[in-house]
């Protein structure tokens, strides 16, 4: 039910619908009058288009409701971006006319790149851009606002004369700024950008009236053209004429500039709402807003933090962004004679309020800190791109900042987890008593090693020089890959050339985890052999630690001269783990109360929760100990083989089984029981008792410090 509810209609949408549109308007006409201006076009139709991107954006990303409360209007990197291009392009010669067309190709292009971006997961990698690099990206861009403002007030106005007649575009700059900063401080629920253009423009009229003068043509917006005015679609004739390189590139440092300042204020919108935005939904609703606002030749954009912070204290949620694109369609065909009273110096106002807004003031924070200075660096040569060269560099050398600390990240951190040896962990396979002692003398030349990060060329020479000093005659060495996320082709080249490095000192290597979660399938060793056809690949690989290690074990029993007990091999209950140290009429008495039996491969001795009181004593087979995690799914708990015994917590204490039994071969195996042991006479049955108490007692101290080991290598993780 609570979906429902989420997209039910409330009263609060409609008002921050208002509030919203209140905030965006003047920001995307005095952005639009920034872009086209800077395109050759009057600023009437700049204030137009402007408006035109804000109401798209924000009734398409509205509809999609991937971000619930989020305004997308025009906003300074996407217009900062293009004022950049185009400028380039007017001091090249190119006219107005083709600039439009470059202008559709670019949004066009930057939406489809955008939807792309989204259904490879792109949303996902923008979270790897490092925080000082987005710093220094949005302040350069607020100062590049700034900066163009106070140009078109230097240029055009203020040095025309030294009168008070000149100085009104100043004095409504300086005015409409501060009203702005004071509504938003005192009461931060009310359009602060509102009330300043509606201030700003109040005493831009009363200083002329003062003056008994008119306004200076240039002052103001003139008239705005209709809605009828726009035009469609791209002109196909001039295709061939268009400068590609430029608009390539200058739509995928878009896309990743866009994407990043939307996806930044999505995280704030569900801050404010206490909702979880959806990233990939998100950015093929902005994508798709690109493109229909370039079909249209507008101004593009993204979430604006601004108008989404006003929109959600204003009540607004789930419809409030569609709510506040109708509202700003319905101002396009109202806007036209208001624009012959709309002081560009107010909008000018707005821009230079909303690029104070986006500066940064941490980086200074971070410069006075040995242990931030470096970010503040960063932060600094990203700002000091974007003012001294332009911001399609500027997003490049961010980009490229970003890989470069990523690499080195990889590079300092450890590729080794942990490490574990075979005398402080053994595999589930229980072992009889002489096995025990040569694993107990001779296990620490079995090393596990969990890996852990990525393994590709930033990182391999990493792991050979970690792995190198595990490398030595007699060695058996486990490397873990349930921690590795990704191998390239180099990591998988460095591990064949660990392979031949391990089989030339003498040092056996086996692999474990590495199959279908690393994109390897179920044939590694193919892989492996396709890769490089003249190394020799003889690596073990297994799918779990524990089947990895009881291989490991076993390979160093046979070394040690100690062959491991098959299956099918049958031990005498006089050699097994229970009877150690009995003697030979304790033992006849176990075997004149007890009888032998047989189980099948795949059979089930006992389950989970069944009421017991017996051991058995494994004579010829084995047996898993499973716990049942799922209906289909377990745990592997042990495995036992001939010569060891289980089931002495039932027999010591008669109850409920733990976990369930399964022959994984025809098995022979001798049960004995509790009642058993009590229907003995009294002093047999004492004899008998002390020495399974020791037997047994031994056991389960050794079981429980490799509980208590294993709960600490789990702490470890």
């Amino acid at each position: 039910m609570a979906q429902p509810l989420k997209n039910r209609f409330k009263i609060g949408d409609f008002l921050g619908g208002f509030a919203g549109s209140a905030v965006a308007l003047p920001q995307a006409m005095g952005l639009g009058v920034v872009l086209f201006s800077t395109m050759g076009q009057d600023v009437a139709s700049g204030a137009l288009f402007g408006l035109v991107g804000a109401a798209v954006l924000s009734i398409i990303s509205g509809l999609f409701g991937a971000t619930i409360g989020m305004i997308s209007a025009p906003n300074g990197p996407v217009t900062m971006l293009l004022v950049g291009v185009f400028s380039t392009l007017g001091a090249a010669g190119m006219d107005p006319q083709q600039m439009t067309t470059v202008l559709i190709a670019i949004l066009m292009l930057t939406g489809l790149f955008q939807i792309l971006f989204a259904s490879i997961g792109g949303g996902q990698l923008v979270k790897y851009i490092p925080y000082p690099v987005v710093a220094g990206l949005i302040t350069g861009i607020g100062l590049l606002m700034i900066k163009s403002q106070l140009l078109l007030l230097e240029k055009e106005i203020i040095l025309s004369s030294f009168s008070l007649y000149a100085a009104i575009p100043l004095i409504t700059v300086v005015f409409s700024v501060a009203v702005i900063a004071l509504i938003s401080k005192i009461w931060p629920k009310i359009p602060a950008a509102l009330i300043g253009l509606l201030m700003g423009i109040a005493i831009f009229h009363t200083l002329l009236w003062f003056e008994g003068m008119h306004a200076d043509i240039r002052w103001v917006v003139g008239t705005i053209p209709s809605a009828g005015s726009l035009k469609i679609g791209i002109d196909l004739n001039s295709l061939t004429l268009l400068p590609f390189e430029i608009i390539i590139t200058s739509a995928l440092a878009l896309t990743i500039l866009v994407t990043t300042d939307c996806l930044i204020t999505a995280v704030v919108a569900d801050s404010r709402t206490g909702e979880r935005h959806n990233a990939k939904k998100e950015i093929i609703a902005q994508g798709l807003g690109q493109i229909a606002v370039g079909l249209l030749g507008a101004l593009g954009g993204g979430g604006t933090k601004g108008a989404t912070l006003v929109t959600i204290a204003s009540g607004g949620r789930r419809w409030a962004p569609v709510i506040s694109g109708v509202l700003l369609l319905l101002a396009m065909f109202f806007a036209g004679p208001i624009g012959n009273f709309l002081p560009i110096s107010v909008l000018a106002g707005v821009i230079i309020f909303v690029g104070y807004g986006m500066l940064d003031y941490n980086i200074i924070t971070w410069l006075k800190s040995s242990h931030t200075r470096f970010d503040g660096l960063i932060a600094l040569s990203v700002v000091g791109v974007i003012l001294f060269f332009n911001l399609i560099l500027a997003v490049a050398v961010g980009v490229s900042i970003a890989i470069i600390i990523f690499i080195r990240i990889q590079i300092k951190a450890p590729i080794i987890h942990r490490s574990i040896n075979g005398k402080s962990h053994r595999s589930l396979s229980i072992r009889t008593e002489s096995e025990q002692n040569i694993l107990k003398r001779k296990g620490e030349a079995i090393i596990l090693l969990e890996l852990e990060g990525n393994l590709f060329f930033a990182t391999a020479d990493h792991l050979l020089n970690a792995v190198e000093q595990y490398l030595y005659r007699g060695s058996i060495v486990i490397l873990h890959f349930r921690r590795i996320k990704y191998i390239d082709l180099t990591g998988m080249m460095l591990l064949l050339q660990l392979n031949a490095r391990a089989s030339d000192k003498g040092t056996q290597i086996i692999f474990c985890h590495l199959g279908t979660e690393l994109g390897f399938g179920n044939k590694v060793n193919r892989v492996f052999q396709t890769i490089d056809k003249k190394s020799e690949w003889n690596a073990k690989i297994f799918n779990d630690s524990d089947t990895a290690f009881e291989y490991a074990e076993n390979l160093l029993l046979t070394r040690e001269g100690c062959s491991t007990i098959s299956a099918d091999h049958r031990i005498p209950l006089s050699e097994n783990n229970l009877c150690n140290g009995m003697p030979e009429h304790v033992i006849a008495l176990i075997e004149s109360m007890t009888h032998t039996s047989t189980v099948n491969a795949g059979k089930t001795l006992f389950t989970s929760g069944q009421i017991a009181q017996s051991l058995f004593v494994v004579l010829k087979g084995e047996f898993e100990i499973r716990l049942q995690t799922g209906e289909k799914t377990y745990k592997r708990l042990a495995k036992y083989g001939p010569g060891t015994y289980f089931g002495e917590i039932a027999f010591m204490t008669p109850g409920p089984r733990t976990a369930s039994a399964i022959a994984l071969h025809d098995a022979e195996l001798i049960e004995l029981e509790q009642d058993a042991l009590r229907a003995l006479p009294h002093k047999e049955r004492a004899d008998l008792a002390l020495y399974l108490l020791f037997e047994i007692g031994g056991t389960m101290g050794a079981e429980l410090r490799r509980s208590a080991t294993n709960i600490y290598l789990l702490e470890q993780r």
